[in-house]
């Protein structure tokens, strides 16, 4: 007797890393009142400086924020921290500011996906008479300082998710999780924007997609990480317009931008241009039978 055929699930996380999204709270101090996201506090860093003469040599972030609390009306918009405390531990500017950090990982919802997914994965994978598969796939930010082609996005960015380096280690419990489950997690190195390009993410896919027995009108893809309006979304247009799969999930509520206005506008253009299933952590649950 032939065995019944799996639904398979395909799930892709991206960048979930210390440099992106590693949490905040070590960052909040009593006296904090401040709260930026990067755009802002770069504009108002720069009219700092302008209003003030100051030597960029001597520049300091605390009389920054001084400066800030008295001129900039911060207290009656409810700043509470500063994106440039984040710039001054990480010396990037790859981590998602304040609120898009608080959404993200609000009352644990993600840490506590993270482990079912992993339960859902392990029982179906020793489950002879489950209906699902689940094969994970993590893109991971991998960059080199001694590539020449690299360079650009690390002097832009500051380094960030170098090779080997705490900042790019997935996140806890992802990276626990993945050590514990390696029979269905797989990761996959990028260096770049586009997840696809000079990656393995295309064979992976193309092997798992086979090795079950199903097609790309079959197979059901959820995707959820960070950079909301850049690299998810490009993966989303890679998967759906140049790769042709047809059934792609984003998860709204697990992915992050740099800002909030930036996480929606990526959402947005996802649902409206795209026309990706955008839903949030309980539908996909529910679609992905987690």
């Amino acid at each position: 007797m032939s065995k019944t055929k799996k639904t398979l699930n395909i799930i892709i996380t991206s960048s979930f890393q210390n440099d992106f999204i590693e949490p905040l709270g070590n960052l909040k101090q009593a006296d904090d009142k401040l709260k930026l996201d990067y755009l802002k506090s770069q504009e108002l860093w720069i009219q700092y400086f302008n209003s003030q003469n100051i030597d960029v040599n001597q520049a300091n972030v605390d009389q920054f924020l001084t400066w800030l609390e008295k001129n900039a009306k911060s207290s009656e918009n409810g700043i509470k921290l500063s994106y440039h405390k984040i710039l001054e531990k990480y010396k990037h500017r790859v981590h998602v500011d304040y609120e898009e950090s608080e959404r993200i990982w609000k009352g644990d919802q993600l840490n506590l996906f993270l482990k079912d997914l992993m339960v859902k994965g392990s029982k179906a994978l020793n489950d002879e008479n489950s209906k699902e598969e689940y094969q994970c796939i993590h893109l991971r930010d991998w960059h080199d300082q001694t590539d020449m082609l690299q360079k650009g996005e690390l002097d832009n960015f500051g380094p960030h998710c170098i090779k080997g380096t705490y900042g790019a280690k997935f996140i806890s419990p992802l990276d626990e999780l993945i050590v514990k489950h390696p029979e269905f997690n797989i990761i996959i190195n990028s260096n770049s924007l586009s997840s696809f390009a000079d990656t393995e993410l295309e064979s992976v896919l193309n092997t798992i997609i086979k090795n079950s027995g199903s097609s790309k009108n079959e197979v059901k893809i959820g995707m959820f990480g960070v950079i909301t309006n850049v690299k998810i979304f490009l993966l989303a247009f890679e998967l759906m317009v140049i790769h042709n799969f047809t059934n792609v999930s984003v998860c709204s509520d697990f992915c992050a931008g740099f800002t909030n206005q930036g996480h929606f506008e990526g959402i947005n253009s996802m649902a409206n241009i795209l026309v990706a299933n955008v839903v949030d952590s309980v539908q996909f649950r529910k679609i992905f039978n987690i």
